[in-house]
């Protein structure tokens, strides 16, 4: 599942390349068609962001937006170097097309409508939206939440994914399975710095071309990198996720 450091990756990736460029003709094969999508053709593209995981490209007045959730793919190239069947959207630009594979969502309109919807359905983006006292409410709102589970809630935690999810609990020190009226101030405190400073750090290494791997210190670990314990692995209820904690760090 992409998370929401690798949607803003592709976003300034796609942005460098393709910003000021007049769009000549375009593909799309999908059901969250709001206009028609050639009103796109000869408008330049304006932006490349990120909200959460989606991916938000603005010609004008409207937006493209892109979900590409666990299989989704985005390549420059000027063939195909997949199966056509496989293709969700096609950007053809003078120099280059923009190519997405596999993706689930795409979504075309007009800016300002995507745009409300998205921000009345989608919670705290680090990246985008950052606000730590609006966050601190949502989250004391569900008390009776299992905190492992709380930050894969889109509606909450916008853009977490399994992996940084992994990361934030390790780092707060916070057991997964804790119910959010069960921690303290400082622990919630804890809790939001380190999703802002991950989602951050990610990123930043992605931005330089670089892995995670090396900064990863629980996820798919099996000794613990900061007490030498043995790292516990289980699937989370009601999630179903990979979880990994220690039981000595994370009370």
């Amino acid at each position: 599942m992409t998370e929401g450091p690798t949607a803003r990756l592709h976003a300034i990736r796609i942005e460098r390349k393709f910003k000021g460029d007049v769009l000549q003709d375009i593909f799309v094969r999908s059901k969250k068609l709001h206009v028609d999508a050639r009103c796109l053709i000869n408008k330049k593209l304006k932006k490349a962001t990120s909200f959460g995981k989606n991916i938000l490209l603005y010609f004008n007045d409207y937006l493209i937006r892109m979900h590409l959730m666990m299989y989704g793919s985005i390549r420059f190239e000027k063939e195909y170097s997949k199966p056509f069947s496989r293709v969700r959207l096609t950007l053809f630009f003078a120099k280059d097309n923009l190519i997405v594979y596999n993706a689930p969502i795409i979504e075309i309109g007009k800016a300002e409508e995507i745009e409300n919807i998205l921000y009345s359905s989608y919670g705290i983006d680090p990246l985008t939206n950052w606000d730590k006292n609006r966050l601190r409410k949502m989250i004391l709102g569900e008390r009776e939440r299992k905190i492992g589970d709380l930050l894969l809630d889109q509606h909450i935690f916008n853009g977490i994914g399994n992996i940084l999810r992994n990361e934030i609990l390790f780092r707060a020190m916070i057991n997964p399975e804790r119910k959010v009226k069960e921690l303290s101030d400082e622990e919630i405190e804890r809790l939001m710095e380190n999703t802002r400073y991950l989602c951050k750090k990610f990123l930043e290494l992605k931005l330089k071309g670089k892995g995670i791997k090396p900064i990863l210190l629980i996820y798919n670990q099996k000794i613990c990198k900061r007490c030498g314990g043995n790292i516990i692995f289980y699937r989370q209820e009601p999630n179903g996720r990979k979880t990994f904690y220690c039981p000595s760090c994370q009370k």
